[in-house]
C-alpha cells in the first residue's frame, strides 16, 4: 500500500490539481473540526495525527509516514476534519490534492479506487483491533488478569508504536493505582507495562 497509493495518485497529477507543501515540524496541515476538502500524501517527513474529545485533551491516535495518506475521510464524505495532523519529523514533503479532484480520477482507475478502500479498510481494522485491546486491558484490571494485562500491553506497544504508547502508560497508571488502594492485588502489575514510556 505505501508503494502503490503515491503511485497511482502521480500517474493522475497532470489532470489533477496538486501542489507540493514542505511544512516545518510542529507545522499543523490538517485542524480538527475544519472543513476537508483536501487529502494529504506523504512523501517525506513523518505526521502525527491527534484527536481531542469535548472536554478532554489531545491525544496521539496514528502517525502517517512516507507513502501513506492523511485526510482520506475527505473522500467518503465526512465535512470535517476528525483530528488534527501535524509534521512530527521533518524534511516533509507533502503532495496536496483536493478530495473531489482525486474522486474523480479514481472514478475512471480501478486500481486507485481499490487502494483507497484498502487503505480505508486497513485503518477500520487497526481502530477495531485497538479498542478491542484497551477493552481487554480494563477487563483484565477488573479481574485482576495481571498476565492479560502484561500481554495487552506489550501488543499496544509491539503494533502500535508511539501512537498507543501513551494508553499502555495510562494502563500502568491505574493497575498501579488499584494496587496502591488495594495492596495484594495485580501481583507484578509493575511489570505489567515495562518498558512502555
Amino acid at each position: 500500500m505505501r508503494v502503490r497509493l503515491p503511485m497511482l495518485v502521480s500517474t493522475h497529477l497532470a489532470a489533477i490539481n496538486h501542489r507540493t507543501l514542505r511544512p516545518s515540524i510542529g507545522e499543523v496541515v490538517m485542524q480538527q473540526g475544519t472543513l476537508a476538502e483536501r487529502v494529504l500524501v506523504v512523501l517525506a517527513g513523518e505526521l502525527s495525527v491527534k484527536r481531542t474529545e469535548a472536554g478532554g485533551q489531545s491525544r496521539l491516535i496514528a502517525t502517517v509516514g512516507p507513502g501513506e495518506m492523511a485526510g482520506e475521510m475527505a473522500l467518503m464524505g465526512d465535512q470535517t476534519h476528525s483530528a488534527t495532523v501535524t509534521v512530527s519529523r521533518g524534511p516533509a514533503e507533502l503532495l496536496e490534492v483536493k478530495a473531489d479532484d482525486l474522486l474523480q480520477a479514481a472514478v475512471y482507475d480501478s486500481d486507485l479506487i481499490i487502494e483507497l478502500l484498502a487503505l480505508s479498510s486497513h485503518r477500520c481494522r487497526e481502530t477495531s483491533r485497538h479498542l478491542a485491546l484497551i477493552l481487554e486491558s480494563l477487563d483484565a484490571l477488573n479481574t485482576q488478569d495481571h498476565s492479560t494485562l502484561k500481554r495487552c500491553c506489550e501488543e499496544l506497544e509491539r503494533d502500535y508504536g508511539q501512537s498507543l504508547s501513551s494508553s499502555a502508560d495510562l494502563l500502568q497508571q491505574l493497575a498501579e493505582k488499584i494496587q496502591a488502594v488495594q495492596p495484594g492485588t495485580l501481583k507484578h502489575t509493575s511489570d505489567s507495562c515495562a518498558d512502555n514510556g
